[in-house]
């Protein structure tokens, strides 16, 4: 459910042991690119997961989806269950209510365990469990699993068998890829140099410091940056900043500039499906088909392939045992 472009398909497919039977996406161009990615001929889809009805679902036993995150981030205004967004988190309890398949996994942003001081999470969980799912959590960083982002989300896993309990989470997982392995061509004039740590993009509106860039810095002059290089008389002006026995200056220092000369750029749209654990001949899919606009759109709201991949080979392992009756 929620599926975007199919990073939870895309990830429980490499872990093996999972078959998926339908999705809900509505989003049509999200919608495009899954069915790039994918054979979905046969499978159950609807567009709109409150119009999906339970008793017309295939059979299956994982529930998955990455619910609206953006009444619960800090980057949305946090409105949580008040935002229609918000709610459809109670369309998926409703399908795992009718149908009760044997596992959920569900993905949202770490707000979501403290918004409306976790009165929120606490509701969710209470659904569920109303339910007689056992639940466990935990906030997992994609840096752990193989990509150079630091991405931080939460996971839920619902499980009916209680053998199931402490066999998903918690666990961590490192492996290193570098940035120098993930970027590819120029692409504006704004990111950072990829050959060695580099700062997140950030915004410090009103402050001193590169706001959703670095600044590009000259060789001979690598601690100042000219605040106005032709200074002249406007309508509109920068306010005047001083500091006490400072004087007032034309440039500023300037700590977050880097010099490798070659041009500062912002990051690809290939990029950012690479930095979501996408592979060249799947993203080559995508971008056939999508503006960068909104292949932007779609990495940003994905899952990371690699913390799907990881989770399903515990949760494939672990429902094997259940089987087996090994647990």
């Amino acid at each position: 459910m929620f599926a975007g472009i199919g990073g939870f398909r895309e990830g429980l497919t490499r872990a093996g042991g999972f078959v998926c039977v339908g999705h809900c996406e509505l989003d049509r161009n999200a919608e495009r690119s899954y069915r790039a990615l994918f054979d979905t001929k046969g499978e159950w889809y609807c567009e709109d997961i409150r119009n999906a009805e339970p008793e017309q679902l295939p059979e299956f036993d994982l529930l998955c989806g990455g619910f609206p995150c953006q009444s619960f981030s800090v980057a949305g205004h946090r409105g949580g269950f008040s935002d229609p967004r918000g709610t459809l988190f109670f369309e998926l309890a409703r399908l795992a209510e009718a149908r009760k398949p044997a596992y959920l996994l569900f993905e949202n942003v770490p707000g979501l365990l403290y918004h409306d001081r976790g009165r929120t999470f606490a509701a969710i969980l209470h659904e569920l469990e109303g339910m007689g799912y056992g639940l466990e959590w935990q906030v997992l960083n994609s840096r752990d699993f193989g990509v150079p982002q630091s991405r931080k989300r939460v996971y839920l896993i619902g499980y009916l068998d209680e053998r199931c309990r402490g066999k998903v989470f918690p666990f961590t997982e490192t492996a290193g890829t570098s940035l120098k392995q993930i970027r590819s061509g120029s692409q504006g004039e704004r990111v950072y140099s990829c050959e060695g740590v580099s700062c997140t993009l950030s915004s410090e509106a009103g402050g001193f410091g590169g706001r959703t860039g670095l600044y590009e810095v000259s060789q001979d002059n690598l601690c100042c940056v000219d605040m106005n290089e032709k200074p002249e008389f406007t309508s509109y002006a920068r306010c005047v900043m001083a500091k006490q026995n400072g004087g007032i200056r034309k440039r500023r220092r300037e700590a977050s500039g880097v010099w490798d000369g070659k041009r500062i750029r912002r990051l690809t749209p290939r990029e950012c499906l690479r930095l979501q654990g996408w592979t060249d001949d799947r993203i080559d899919r995508i971008v056939s088909l999508q503006s960068d606009s909104q292949i932007y759109k779609q990495a940003g709201n994905g899952v990371t392939v690699h913390v799907v991949e990881a989770i399903g080979r515990r949760l494939a392992a672990v429902h094997r045992e259940v089987m087996e009756g090994s647990i």
